[in-house]
């Protein structure tokens, strides 16, 4: 039986050239039709997995070990999301994004390419696995939707899954290593979205006017006195305003404005303290300054909690496939938001980094034009992805 890396270094080739494939070709969260087309072709030619759409643009493949089972059945998610963001990118690379305006600029390309590579791999072990690995190629991460189409499709029945893995880009991280933390590791993501109204006029006669503009200026200050004020310095949260809109004329008070933010926390007590703060404020603009505020919480994935057992099967698979100082540990939890949040209400599991920063070069900031992913970070994440799966089955890959 050859070795995982063995197996990793056999399609490394074919792995690149999907990868570089998937680069040139973004498409917009919950657009990935080529994509999810392009997946599905590779998993029928290079596998014998039973595929499945999910919704639009989704991908299931189910691996079904053949090894005798002692116990309950253990299905186990490898996860990874394949939209890309709305950005023209700016770098010289050959496989440069040919789609104006759209660009890989946060790794899910390599993510997808690195779990296609692991179905591959881990196919070879199906005789040695005592359960199943159910495949998720996701849509509309970058939306907060796409968990949600695998968690509502009807023929997926999550009660069954007893652990789930996810991977990302680390571009802070170098290549060869991946960053780990049990806890708290990324924080939850809600939408706000606020309506003022009030009674416009000429600006010659504010005092016949409910003036929006000032009303939104006194909510906004007020909303930034939430996180220094009320929650405590041991914890985080963040509050941002990030759109607002108003007014038509400067000699004419508008009667309407509209703001839309986000509210991070990495604990689901401040998530709800902040949004009920949130509305305390709300009602004290409206009372004060004679606006009607309608307000909109559209809530989004809980904090992201990592399993220590999971944390440990991923640090496990790194120190025997990367060498032993292949294992970064976050001091800290990130206020960034993932929708694998969702997988993780439902069952435990973990969410590892994966380094991709070029040693010499400057780090990789995701969402930006300039982003770029150290190739050799395709083969780390084919590995990490496979060999976690095989160290929750217990299967020896050496």
């Amino acid at each position: 039986m050859k070795s995982l890396t063995e197996l990793e270094r056999e399609i490394h080739d074919e792995s690149i050239a999907v990868w570089h494939r998937l680069h040139e070709n973004p498409e917009l969260s919950m657009e990935e039709y080529q994509t999810a087309d392009y997946i599905q072709s590779q998993l029928a030619e290079k596998t014998g997995l039973a595929v499945h759409r999910v919704g639009k643009t989704g991908i299931w493949a189910e691996l079904a070990g053949t090894a005798a089972c002692d116990g309950p059945e253990r299905i186990l998610v490898l996860r990874g999301d394949m939209d890309a963001l709305p950005i023209q990118e700016k770098t010289d690379l050959p496989y440069c994004s040919k789609i104006p305006g759209v660009m890989h600029a946060c790794g899910h390309d390599m993510h997808t390419t690195a779990l296609l590579a692991s179905a591959r791999i881990l196919e070879s072990f199906r005789d040695r696995i005592a359960g199943k690995i159910w495949f998720f190629f996701q849509p509309g991460e970058e939306k907060m939707a796409g968990a949600k189409t695998f968690l509502e499709d009807p023929d997926i029945d999550f009660d069954r899954v007893t652990q789930a893995i996810g991977i990302h880009a680390a571009g802070n991280v170098e290549v060869g290593k991946i960053r780990l933390k049990n806890g708290p590791i990324l924080a939850s993501s809600d939408e706000l979205h606020f309506r003022l109204h009030g009674i416009g006029g000429h600006a010659a006669y504010p005092q016949n006017t409910h003036d929006t503009i000032v009303a939104a200026a006194y909510l906004i200050a007020q909303l930034h006195t939430l996180v220094s004020r009320e929650v405590s310095p041991l914890d985080s949260a963040v509050l941002t305003i990030g759109k607002i809109m108003g007014g038509t004329k400067d000699n004419i008070i508008a009667s309407e404005v509209t703001i839309d933010g986000t509210l991070r926390t990495l604990n689901q007590k401040t998530r709800e303290d902040m949004q009920a703060a949130i509305r305390r404020i709300c009602d004290g603009v409206e009372t004060a300054l004679r606006v009607d505020i309608d307000l909109e919480i559209s809530q989004g994935t809980k904090p992201l909690l990592n399993c220590e057992g999971t944390v440990n099967l991923a640090k496990n698979a790194a120190l025997k496939l990367l060498g032993n100082d292949s294992v970064v540990w976050a001091e800290t939890p990130g206020m960034a938001s993932e929708d694998f949040g969702y997988f993780l209400e439902r069952v435990p599991g973990a969410f590892v980094f994966i380094g991709t920063q070029t040693p010499g070069k400057p780090p990789a900031a995701g969402h930006t034009p300039e982003f770029y992913t150290d190739p050799d970070a395709v083969r780390v994440a084919s590995l990490i992805l496979s060999g976690t799966a095989l160290e929750y089955f217990s299967v020896e890959y050496f």
